[in-house]
């Protein structure tokens, strides 16, 4: 054989070897790119760092060494200066309020370490090495790094101190102090010193409050949907999952995709233990925190929840400036962290105002002092009917696309005369997809379609509306363009991420990629068109994603954070307010009061996670009275009956959604996928309907909710300020207790102890 063969021969073998190698790893090793936040779901709960030296053993604070520091009239504040713990005492009733985990329950603690180091620590906090070239974030805490307590002064009303943590390099500066009913606790942003890491997220008192189940009569409280109770179970076996949700939403600009839970409206939670009690409020800076909530028997045998403070994100970081959407790696914010200080309250609830009924009306209060809501003032003593009408939209077409007439302006008019025919006397009228080109052309406000009655015929259904006293709603989506309509450009104005690409959103049946307008140009668009809404005679706008979308946005233009894309939000909100009346929300948070006086589709659900066992009409509870709102349109229900029902007990007002059109004629739509539209088939059901809600509601619109609870499996009670109660019973069998009888499936209304 020739050395040459032999090197053949040779090379031969090496290819096969190299071959049979590609094969055992493609059969045998999964190799894929996870998003920011799959990578955070496939991570363990809690990473801890190397303990260094100096670290000291879990142990919570004697109380015993505790020092008084301040009191009103309600709470007394006491603290530890070593580790900057405190303890609050109830002076109604004794009650004490620990910023650590009860200390009843800590020698049957059995979990590791490490997580009985973070129980016991004041502060947890999570980072990430920048000098690594693989970015994994990490959690420590004050114990696990011998953390120091410094600069120990005392405030009006407190304490302020400095946590300095050696290991990580983290300078944290928090103050504590009680005002009459709540305490507050403050991350103060101007202080925060980062020398060897980067800051992620900081838990301040993460675990005030903690308890175990121990047969107690508890509950934590979340934000989820319209509110949420996690009861406290001797659980050991508890399914391994946090509840772990951002205030307001995901941050598209860093989370990218979208888990399909509930969004978090409101910046609150809570817990009670007991007659104990108590409702959080996230005061400032809760546009970058999450809350979160571990149940009993995950992560330890205590319940907690606590809010998260975050300072950085992760995002995708493409590889190339053309490379695809998946390809990349996950970075951080470097330069700068987020937003301001960081401020909680816990309310402390008194007695019988501990549950959820008691947080809730205790967010009431603190929406009305502290946020500007105020209470409604009904002009009619009927409920009025919500209707939406769709005027147009557009589908594909042979050459180009094909525009859909729905509902014109003089079919409007028909449709509200025959209601009032039918005995329904107030009405709120919003029309939809009025705009040249329909539903679908994002952006585009005046002039109305002239295939549906252009401005004339608008100004004729408003002015027929107004001479009823029905006051008539146009909505927009000034925060989507897809027309280029008011001077938008992609390149100027649409927001942009940290990786330098537009955000865009999938917000049409068709699959097209919309851009999201940037918060600040979005201000001047409704600027520009606000003179023509107030000469239309329009009595508001409805606005879909301002006041429930929230972006960060780095426009170099435009850009502002998200705590500031809020205020502009709010700014456009005050502006249509102030010119022409209203503002209707859909879905909105909570920030969009005192703005917005209806809220659609106002969240009424929850995610139905395993370990959430009960929803519970929270956002209601504190919003009667003070907004009006609906859930769904009645002919776009799920479950007919317990909807009704659920929108009985919860306050909600009715609503519908037209067209003249049949439903047959825009299966195809790129923008409406509603099925049950057709006005001739509902026009007597929603009469019929409406009397019902009227009958329940009409009498208390404007009054708050005073009481919520179970009387029995499937029956509800709720009751207004004017004691007014109404039963609903959602089971299959009628209930009876006493001389109350309420029909299956049906609802009662008790008025002075009598049932009718």
């Amino acid at each position: 054989m020739t050395w040459i063969q032999k090197v053949n021969k040779t090379a031969a073998a090496a290819g096969i070897l190299i071959l049979a190698l590609i094969f055992y790893i493609a059969v045998n090793v999964k190799i894929e790119f996870k998003s920011p936040d799959q990578e955070r779901a496939a991570r363990p709960p809690a990473e801890a760092s190397t303990a260094p030296q100096g670290s000291r053993p879990a142990a919570l604070p004697k109380e015993s060494e505790f020092k008084r520091i301040a009191e009103t009239d309600t709470l007394r504040l006491s603290m530890d200066d070593k580790t900057g713990h405190f303890t609050v005492e109830d002076k109604r009733n004794g009650n004490v309020y620990r910023s650590f985990p009860n200390p009843e329950y800590w020698a049957q603690e059995t979990i590791s370490e490490t997580w009985k180091k973070h129980l016991a620590s004041p502060l947890m906090v999570q980072y990430v090495d920048f000098s690594k070239n693989i970015l994994q974030a990490k959690e420590t805490n004050f114990a696990a790094e011998g953390g120091q307590v410094k600069d120990v002064q005392t405030i009006p009303g407190g304490f302020k101190l400095v946590y300095d943590l050696p290991a990580s390099g983290f300078t944290i500066p928090v103050q504590v102090k009680i005002e009459q009913d709540y305490i507050e606790t403050k991350i103060i942003r101007e202080g925060i010193k980062e020398t060897k890491m980067g800051l992620v997220w900081i838990r301040l008192f993460p675990f005030f409050g903690a308890e175990y189940s121990a047969g107690q009569d508890g509950y934590m409280f979340i934000p989820d949907g319209a509110g949420a109770l996690i009861r406290f179970k001797d659980n050991k076996l508890n399914v391994n999952k946090l509840y772990d949700e951002s205030v307001f939403g995901q941050d598209n600009t860093f989370a990218g995709l979208s888990n399909n839970r509930n969004q978090i409206v409101m910046p609150v939670f809570g817990m009670k233990t007991g007659a104990k009690g108590f409702l959080a409020v996230l005061h400032d800076g809760e546009e970058f925190a999450n809350i979160v909530a571990a149940p009993s028997g995950v992560l330890s045998n205590y319940n907690w929840v606590a809010a998260q403070m975050n300072y950085r994100a992760s995002f995708l970081q493409f590889s190339s400036r053309n490379a695809p959407d998946e390809w990349g790696y996950v970075d951080y914010n470097r330069d700068q962290i987020f937003g301001s200080d960081r401020t909680v309250r816990y309310y402390i609830l008194d007695g019988s105002k501990s549950d959820y009924v008691g947080m809730a009306q205790a967010y009431r209060g603190y929406l009305m002092k502290e946020k500007g809501a105020k209470p409604l003032a009904p002009k009619d003593p009927h409920l009025p009917l919500h209707v939406d009408i769709i005027g147009g939209d557009r589908e594909k077409g042979a050459v180009s696309d094909r525009y859909l007439n729905l509902t014109t302006t003089e079919d409007a008019v028909r449709m509200v005369d025959s209601l009032r025919d039918k005995g329904i006397p107030h009405m709120s009228l919003t029309f939809k997809g009025w705009q040249e080109g329909g539903y679908s052309s994002l952006g585009r406000t005046f002039p109305v379609d002239s295939r549906i009655g252009g401005d004339k015929g608008m100004k004729a259904f408003i002015d027929k509306a107004h001479s009823y006293g029905f006051p008539v709603y146009l909505e927009t989506e000034y925060m989507l363009n897809n027309t280029g309509a008011g001077g938008f450009d992609t390149k100027f104005h649409a927001m942009v991420n940290l990786a330098g690409r537009n955000l865009m959103m999938n917000a049409l049946y068709n699959n097209e990629r919309v851009p999201v307008v940037s918060n600040k140009y979005a201000l001047e668009m409704v600027n520009k068109d606000l003179n023509r809404y107030k000469e239309m005679g329009v009595d508001g706008l409805a606005f879909g994603m301002i006041g429930r979308r929230l972006f960060s946005d780095y426009n170099t233009g435009f850009g502002a954070a998200r705590d500031e894309s809020r205020d502009v939000q709010e700014r456009i909100m005050q502006r249509v307010k102030e010119t022409l009346g209203g503002v209707q929300g859909r879905a909105s948070n909570m920030y969009a009061l005192p703005y917005a006086g209806h809220i659609q589709a106002l969240a009424y659900d929850y995610s139905y996670d395993l370990f959430t066992d009960e929803v519970v009409p929270f956002v209601q509870i504190a919003t009667h009275g003070l907004v009006s709102y609906t859930s769904e349109y009645a002919n776009n229900r799920q479950e007919d009956v317990n909807d009704f029902l659920r929108d009985i007990e919860y306050g909600a007002e009715p609503s519908f959604i037209f067209t003249r059109a049949e439903t047959k004629e825009f299966v195809n739509a790129y923008g409406i996928r509603f099925y049950n539209t057709q006005f001739a088939n509902w026009e007597t059901f929603a009469a019929e309907q409406y009397k019902r809600y009227d009958e329940a509601l009409g009498d208390v619109q404007g009054e708050f909710i005073t009481g919520h609870r179970t009387l029995a499996d499937g029956v509800k009670e709720t009751t207004y300020a004017g004691g007014k109660r109404i039963i609903v019973n959602y089971g299959l069998t009628p209930y009876r207790s006493g001389d109350v009888t309420v029909d299956a499936q049906n609802f009662a209304i008790i008025r002075g102890g009598a049932g009718r």
